[in-house]
Formats: C-alpha cells, sequence, structure tokens
C-alpha cells in the first residue's frame, strides 16, 4: 500500500505541473531529483571505502542540470567547471594517493545524476507525458510480466531477478502506451511513434539494468530510503535518465 501511495503521488505531483504547464515548478522538480540522485551515487561510491567528494559537489552538479535552460555551450561550461572544483578541492586535500577516484566519482557522478536529468528540461509537456508513459508503461509491464512469465535471466550477474520475457512484456507496454500517447497528444504518424517508444523502451531497460549493476557493486538493495516502499531517488528514475535523452534525440527526427 505504501509502494502505491508513493507512486501515485508522484504521477500527481508531474501530471499537476505539466498540466497546469507550472514550467517553473518543473524545473526545481527536476533540479531536486539531479540533487538527491547525485546524493545517492556517491554515497554508494563511500560504502565501497572509496574517496568522494561531499555534499558541496550537489551545487555545481545542479548548476550542469539548469545549464540545459539556457544555452548548449552553458552545459559544456557548467561541466568544466565541476571537473575544475572537484580538482581544486581534491588537490588542496593534500591525499593526492586518492585523486583519481575523487575525480572519477564526482564526474561520472555528475554526468550520471545530473547531466542525463538535465534532458527532460528540453521537452514540452506534450512530450513529457508521451515520455513517461513509454517508461512507466515498460517499466510495469517488465516486472509483472516477468513474475508471470519469466523463464529466461536477462542479465543474472547485475540483476538476476530480471527476465526476458520481462523485457519483452516491457518493450511491447512501451510501444502500446508510448504510441498512443504520442497519437493523441503530438499527432506524429504511428510508425513514426512505434520507432521513437522502442528506442526510448530498450533505453529505459538498459537505464534500470545499469543501476541495478551500480548497486550490487556497492553492496545495497536500494539507493537510500528516501521514498517509502520505492527505495531511493535513483530507483525510480533509473529508466528515465537513459530514456530521457534517447526520447530527446529520436524527437528532432519526427517533429
Amino acid at each position: 500500500m505504501t509502494r502505491v501511495l508513493t507512486a501515485a503521488l508522484g504521477i500527481l505531483l508531474v501530471l499537476a505541473v505539466t498540466l497546469w504547464d507550472l514550467d517553473w515548478a518543473f524545473v526545481l522538480v527536476v533540479l531536486l531529483v539531479a540533487a538527491l540522485g547525485l546524493d545517492e551515487f556517491l554515497a554508494m561510491a563511500s560504502r565501497r571505502g572509496w574517496r568522494r567528494p561531499g555534499r558541496w559537489a550537489l551545487v555545481p552538479g545542479v548548476a550542469v542540470t539548469l545549464a540545459f535552460r539556457l544555452d548548449p555551450q552553458w552545459i559544456v561550461w557548467a561541466l568544466a567547471g565541476n571537473l575544475f572544483l572537484l580538482s581544486i578541492v581534491s588537490i588542496a586535500s593534500g591525499r593526492g594517493a586518492e585523486h583519481l577516484e575523487y575525480l572519477a566519482f564526482g564526474a561520472a557522478g555528475t554526468i550520471y545524476a545530473c547531466m542525463l536529468p538535465g534532458f527532460l528540461l528540453l521537452l514540452s509537456p506534450q512530450s513529457i507525458w508521451v515520455l513517461l508513459a513509454t517508461v512507466w508503461a515498460g517499466d510495469t509491464a517488465a516486472f509483472y510480466g516477468g513474475r508471470l512469465l519469466g523463464r529466461h535471466r536477462l542479465a543474472p550477474v547485475v540483476s538476476p531477478n530480471k527476465t526476458v520475457e520481462g523485457a519483452i512484456a516491457g518493450g511491447l507496454a512501451s510501444i502500446v502506451a508510448g504510441t498512443a500517447v504520442g497519437y493523441a497528444v503530438l499527432g506524429a504518424s504511428v510508425p513514426a511513434l512505434i520507432g521513437l517508444c522502442l528506442l526510448t523502451g530498450a533505453a529505459g531497460q538498459l537505464g534500470d539494468l545499469v543501476e541495478s549493476a551500480m548497486k550490487r557493486t556497492a553492496g545495497i538493495k536500494d539507493s537510500s530510503r528516501r521514498l517509502p516502499g520505492h527505495g531511493g531517488v535513483l530507483d525510480r528514475v533509473d529508466s528515465l535518465l537513459f530514456a530521457a535523452p534517447v526520447f530527446g534525440f529520436c524527437m528532432t527526427w519526427i517533429r
């Protein structure tokens, strides 16, 4: 029940800020997701005993996300500035033996948790609906399809519970849901939408596997306990992080 309630509140929040075209509210939601996601990513690194940047890194990290609302060149500058700050802090700490892991986790976390959600800020509210329908339907069908029909493991080393049958069910659900919503709100051609949703759904499933691999490396089940019944922020947006840039790129071809 807690899981369902948390999911319902999340869906209502997204629908509210997009249906009412509350652009500023949507930006704030994405920035919050980026900040919390980066914090969870860095926390995973610390669980392995690796040196990680402090929470000060959330500020330049979120600046990368916000740069998507400005100009494309600002994204590059924000990423470069983030790397400069990480280097300065690491060198100033005098712990040179851990300099490489410090930079690696800081830069990777910024790209994964802050840059990828920035692509959401490039999409119109209508496109967001199509993206969410594609990803959410795929995630749900992959989960229940795998439980009901799963026989062959998809990636046993990374995520033993995911199955080939679940992945196929998720892909089909992404196509059906995304195409239906896309045709209703965008008026795009059905063949183009099928291709869009197929690629987006596949990217979403890859994102889920990537986060599962990171959690397995860190020896944890959930990225955090921030969302009752769901784990952490990254646990809920892992598919979306990989799906958003693929969806945005494909949309440039079907508009």
